[in-house]
């Protein structure tokens, strides 16, 4: 990894202010009480960033991300350009700018719903395949989705091939094609608000947000915000604090490395600490979290005050909170040693009647959880000389409380969809076969990939024969130039194999079929269509781009010839 510029860009600028935003919740007149469980009755301006107001935790923040950095080493990590190094050599920065931000940007799209692990190899093959916009520009889209092969939603790759090329029409020669502003990004195929964030902070150092789940986790308990993170109105409320905080702790009238990494840390916290079952004794800004300050009150049984927010000044945002998953989360205390699996078990057979009594009675704080919250670095010495016996469960309690937040909400089912798979083969007398294949929509699910000759039931409940006699009729209706595909014989059926895509989960049914042909070159390779198709050899099929379940198709009829 390139040297870390030794900067005070790194930290708050001394020049930050705080910037408030439209819909940003307002700083309170008055010190906010903790919002205690069950009820959490509180104001809207509960919700207001302690991180404004905490200057040392941002600094924490970005601290504990320059840590991270240099152990957890990425190659699309590295060091901010500082257009100040390149002083009267415009054409060359521009060069450079353009090369980093292209990286940031493929690296973010290929990271949208992916392992970091996973990405990394396919990030250095792209890069050394097309290590600049114009080279993917040029590129040809059959390798560009080669290229992405096991990857996964290969839209994701037609977007980038198509945004590349609209970048260089648009940049008319341009030594950066890509540029700086956020809002400018998203006019290009592909380049949404959070992905034109990402480039713009972190390749041009422009003070401007970015909001994924990992970083609307970390918001949502920064804020005690207790919402669906995905609704609109949770989203835009996130996305209107997480631009009130980049500003904050950046110096607006200049680009600076503070954004981008601000940005990256967010989103690191959100990835390795601040995760569905956060681990809070890790976070660098544990201080400024409302929910852990909430955690602490329910691992301690403090009670919830009897008086209320005047209606017009109480939080209409948050829902109420699960109450047997709150029991849940109290009973951690209780229930040190029970398993994860077991607290969830035991949780569903709780009656919600006279249950909450038990763990939210009138009576003082425990005496090994401090509830002041000065108290808190005297109470992290005296644990490390000598430690209570207690402080585990509380931790646990903590966390598992952490951990209901954001709210959640059930996944739909994914739709049940079947079809019938034809795996054609064209044997022709010297002894070579072929395979047809044909190419999807350039839009939509698995866009422009290829697939065998695919129809979809509209009776998923048939029985075997009739999915035959589908699969018959199916491949003898298609317009294969002079080809008659009535002709074709059935070969062998296979088991049924499941793919499951985000919103449908498909049954293929797959066939093997053949039909004879004399002369090889009676036969039309290629048909336009729509939608093309092709004849491919045995031995080339392998370097198709086939979708996986198609590949598993071919898996299946490969082992049989």
């Amino acid at each position: 990894m390139a040297p870390r510029a030794k900067s005070a860009s790194t930290k708050m600028s001394k020049n930050a202010k705080q910037i408030p935003t439209k819909i940003g919740f307002a700083a309170p007149t008055s010190p906010q009480p903790t919002a205690l469980p069950p009820s959490r009755a509180h104001h809207a301006s509960y919700h207001y960033p302690l991180l404004l107001d905490e200057r040392k935790s941002c600094d924490a923040l970005l601290s504990w991300f320059e840590g991270v950095e240099e152990t957890r080493s990425m190659p699309w990590r590295k060091r901010w350009i500082d257009p100040k190094e390149y002083m009267g050599k415009e054409e060359e920065l521009g060069v450079v700018l353009g090369k980093r931000a292209y990286e940031v940007w493929v690296s973010e799209v290929m990271l949208q719903q992916t392992r970091v692990s996973t990405v990394i190899p396919y990030f250095n093959n792209w890069i050394s395949k097309w290590p600049t916009v114009q080279d993917l520009a040029n590129a040809d889209h059959e390798d560009v989705l080669a290229a992405w092969k096991g990857l996964g939603y290969y839209s994701r790759a037609t977007r980038l091939h198509e945004g590349a090329k609209a970048m260089i029409a648009k940049a008319d020669g341009a030594s950066c094609p890509l540029p700086s502003k956020a809002v400018e990004l998203q006019d290009f195929p592909g380049i949404g608000r959070y992905t034109a964030g990402a480039v713009s902070s972190i390749a041009f150092g422009e003070a401007e947000p970015v909001l994924d789940g990992n970083v609307a986790r970390v918001l949502s308990r920064q804020l005690g915000l207790y919402m669906d993170a995905k609704d609109k109105k949770a989203s835009d409320m996130l996305w209107d604090e997480a631009d009130r905080l980049i500003k904050h702790v950046s110096d607006t009238s200049n680009t600076s490395a503070t954004p981008g990494q601000w940005n990256q840390a967010l989103m690191e916290l959100g990835s390795t600490i601040c995760t569905p079952q956060p681990k809070c004794t890790e976070c660098p800004i544990q201080a400024t979290c409302r929910t852990y300050k909430e955690g602490k009150a329910l691992s301690a049984k403090r009670q919830a005050p009897t008086t209320i927010p005047d209606i017009e000044d109480a939080c209409t945002f948050c829902e109420p909170l699960d109450t047997e998953e709150l029991v849940a989360a109290a009973e951690v205390d209780n229930n040190d040693d029970t398993p994860k699996v077991a607290v969830k078990r035991q949780k569903r057979n709780v009656k919600q009647s006279n249950t909450l009594s038990s763990y939210f009675a009138i009576g003082t704080p425990k005496s090994t959880m401090d509830t002041e919250d000065e108290k808190d670095s005297d109470s992290k010495k005296r644990k490390a000389t000598s430690p209570e016996p207690n402080v585990s469960a509380s931790v646990k309690s903590i966390q598992t409380y952490c951990a209901l937040f954001p709210k959640k909400v059930a996944k739909k089912k994914a739709a049940e969809e079947q079809s019938v798979v034809c795996l054609v083969e064209l044997q022709v007398a010297e002894g070579h076969s072929k395979w047809l294949i044909e190419q999807r929509p350039a839009k939509g699910l698995l866009a422009s990939l290829w697939q065998f000759p695919q129809s979809t039931l509209s009776t998923p409940t048939t029985t075997p024969a009739q999915r035959k006699a589908s699969a018959l009729k199916y491949i003898s209706g298609l317009q294969l130039g002079n080809m008659d595909m009535s002709k074709a014989d059935y070969v062998a059926s296979f088991d049924p194999l499941v793919h499951v895509f985000t919103h449908i989960r498909l049954t293929m049914h797959a066939y093997h079929f053949r039909i004879a042909c004399d002369k090889a070159e009676d036969v039309a390779l290629v048909h336009a269509g729509p939608p093309s198709r092709r004849w491919v050899e045995t031995e080339a099929m392998d370097q198709q781009t086939l979708s996986t379940g198609m590949r598993k198709c071919w898996d299946l009829v490969a082992k049989t010839i």
